[in-house]
């Protein structure tokens, strides 16, 4: 006899884990945003420009050396968690910010329809052919591997609907002059522009971040857990480059020294 009591699926803990660790992790970010606030007013007390990574690593000959990292421990006492602990979403911010201290190019670019549908024909993850294809696009079109992300999503948040399949992400600039290279070969990635035709209209926006804090990544990741048949669960990706140069800058900021 089949018992009227539903049995639990295992998936309850698994997100209640994660919800704790987002909340964990905000906490985390807004207390390397303080020391980030500390640092720079320290800078400016003693007339010193913001160079690449200076607010983190400090500069010798002042006091302090000028930064308040590294943090090495969380507003409970607890030491930082390692890099294998971290939510994606403190991951992705942590990419952004180390990007952000040399130059980000962010861009949101459709889909095109005949991508979409190749994939779907074929049964393959919209999300891994994405990656694959801006891997490939991105290395040929700057002749290096490059740190890159995304978010793949079909959501309107002014709307409120299901829009055309889209993504939102960044790649690190060596110079300003990438930042068309860049657009371009993303937008080929995402199946606008090949062949010579002309992409779609309104297909391709970009801009160099801009942002200072946790908007853009709340931005990009608003509707990562919404549920939409076209799209496998996991709607992101960081680049091997990316992945390793976020490691190290998690490290920098909290590292014992």
């Amino acid at each position: 006899m089949v018992s009227g009591k539903r049995r639990k699926s295992g998936r309850s803990p698994a997100r209640r884990r994660q919800a704790q660790r987002l909340v964990r992790d905000r906490q985390i970010y807004r207390k390397l945003r303080h020391a980030i606030d500390l640092s720079k007013h320290w800078h400016d007390l003693y007339r010193q420009p913001y160079e690449p990574l200076s607010v983190f690593a400090g500069k010798p000959g002042f006091p302090n050396d000028l930064t308040a990292f590294p943090v090495t421990t969380q507003d409970n006492g607890l030491p930082m968690p390692a890099w294998n602990d971290l939510s994606t979403w403190l991951k992705t911010q942590l990419l952004v910010m180390a990007l952000d201290q040399w130059q980000l190019q962010t861009f949101t670019v459709h889909l095109h329809g005949g991508l979409v549908a190749k994939s779907t024909i074929e049964g393959r993850d919209l999300r891994s052919v994405v990656r694959d294809r801006i891997r490939k696009k991105l290395s040929k079109a700057l002749g290096r591997k490059a740190e890159f992300f995304f978010v793949v999503e079909g959501w309107s948040k002014r709307t409120k609907t299901k829009t055309q399949l889209h993504i939102h992400g960044g790649a690190f600039m060596l110079e300003a002059q990438e930042g068309p290279i860049i657009l371009s070969a993303v937008g080929k990635a995402c199946g606008q522009g090949l062949r010579g035709s002309k992409p779609e209209a309104r297909s391709i926006h970009g801009k160099v971040y801009w942002r200072d804090g946790e908007t853009y990544v709340n931005y990009i990741f608003k509707s990562v857990k919404r549920p939409d048949d076209r799209l496998e669960r996991r709607r992101n990706h960081m680049s091997r480059e990316a992945v390793g140069a976020a490691r190290e800058f998690w490290l920098l900021l909290t590292a014992p020294r």
